[in-house]
């Protein structure tokens, strides 16, 4: 009897055990959760999560390094990811995530792109040896200044650059020199050199003088060679794509480099001098615009002048500044476009002129008799050309007013942004 109760009670206590374990066993098992990724941050930068499609988009910003960036993710609770949060990740090409729940036995995989849009690079050429007081000073004398060129160089350097641009100042010389320019997705040739317009509008082959040296003009000997190295590394560039803004007497550049097919279609009406013209302070110079009014170079122009300019019109330098009166445009009342002077149909001489240059007009005189900006579209394996030729793009006018009308630099800028976005995406 004795025996049967001992056995009983070990029988009882294996059972009691058993019951013990296997009720401690499933308190160990873990119920299956979520794998959601719910943030994932690059940075100060949020990625968009598109929970449907598993994936995830970071845009950093332009010209970012994408090889080595730390994703920091919020997971699930209990969930775990990999690569892990906090890893150095290349994301050169996407990237799969693969997020996994506290169980182990649940996993969700995102696919995260991270991008950068490529940084804009576009230089400044100009004749000072560097951007600075000193090499302006430099190239200036009692009967020659380059004040328009230096106020346009400070502007282009302090306020056109951006987080999007990387921007660059070259000289003239440093560019005959061999300057690398096939990196730029755009330049930007400034020359209004304060001498007699006859002789700048020879930019860049005076046939007497040299107006390209960084220590200023030199009288009565022409710099063949520079000027020759200067042309070939324009064109070399223009040809193989490159893109390209020329401001006031640098538009005389365009037959050397083959914009247009003679040295009779390049702008054929310059004149001023060097001192103000007191005639000019008054008024306001208006234009109109002549190209589309939806496009790019168009955009944020502060409309309005004076009822007698066909709409759109607007205002490039204020009334009471000190113009120079300076010019080195197109005008339809002669030239080869004009055989009969201004006898001719002015709409005949317009079409004449389109034809035999080859470009648009953007922008004219009131009258419409001057275009004062005009463009070459790409052809074959050529870049865009824009010149911005009239009196009325003054970058420097004089202290009664702001140095510069907000209109000229939103063109410029216009002009800029357009041509380098050209050269990113082409």
């Amino acid at each position: 009897m004795k025996k049967m109760k001992t056995n009983l009670y070990w029988v009882t206590m294996i059972l009691l055990t058993f019951i013990v374990l296997n009720a401690c066993k499933k308190d160990e098992e873990v119920t299956p959760g979520d794998a959601s990724m719910i943030s994932f941050k690059i940075g100060d930068v949020s990625g968009v999560i598109n929970e449907t499609a598993k994936t995830v988009a970071v845009e950093l910003a332009p010209g970012a390094d994408v090889t080595a960036l730390v994703p920091v993710m919020t997971l699930s609770a209990g969930a775990t990811v990999a690569p892990a949060s906090g890893s150095t990740v290349d994301f050169t090409n996407p990237v799969t995530f693969t997020v996994t729940d506290v169980s182990g036995t649940v996993t969700k995989q995102y696919i995260v792109t991270v991008s950068s849009a490529e940084l804009k690079r576009v230089a400044f050429l100009g004749t000072a040896a560097e951007n600075t007081a000193a090499a302006w000073q430099a190239v200036g004398g009692s009967d020659f200044d380059l004040m328009d060129d230096r106020t346009a160089a400070e502007w282009f350097v302090g306020e056109f650059d951006d987080e999007a641009t990387e921007v660059t100042y070259l000289s003239f010389e440093d560019v005959a020199n061999g300057a690398d320019l096939s990196s730029f997705h755009a330049i930007w040739i400034q020359y209004d050199g304060g001498w007699w317009g006859g002789e700048v509008a020879q930019f860049p082959h005076p046939a007497n003088h040299c107006i390209l040296g960084e220590n200023g003009i030199v009288y009565d000997t022409p710099c063949n060679d520079l000027a020759d190295l200067f042309i070939s590394a324009i064109k070399n560039y223009y040809e193989a794509g490159g893109n390209i803004l020329l401001g006031n007497y640098a538009g005389s550049i365009v037959d050397e480099i083959g914009v247009v097919s003679s040295s009779d279609y390049a702008p054929n009406n310059a004149w001023g001098g060097l001192t103000v013209d007191e005639g000019a302070t008054a008024d306001a110079w208006g234009v109109r615009w002549a190209g589309d009014p939806t496009s790019p170079l168009f955009e944020g122009i502060t409309l309005g002048s004076d009822g007698n300019c066909l709409a759109p019109n607007f205002i490039m330098v204020e009334s009471g500044a000190e113009k120079k009166n300076r010019s080195n445009q197109y005008n339809l009342n002669f030239g080869p476009w004009a055989p009969n002077g201004d006898a001719d149909p002015l709409e005949q001489r317009r079409a004449d002129f389109l034809t035999m240059t080859g470009a648009t007009i953007l922008m004219e005189n009131c009258g419409q008799n001057e275009p004062q900006m005009v463009m070459w579209d790409a052809e074959g394996s050529k870049g865009v050309v824009i010149a911005i030729l009239g009196g009325t793009y003054d970058w420097y006018v004089g202290a009664t007013v702001t140095p510069t009308d907000r209109n000229i630099k939103k063109l410029t800028s216009n002009c800029l942004n357009y041509l380098a976005d050209l050269g990113i995406n082409n």
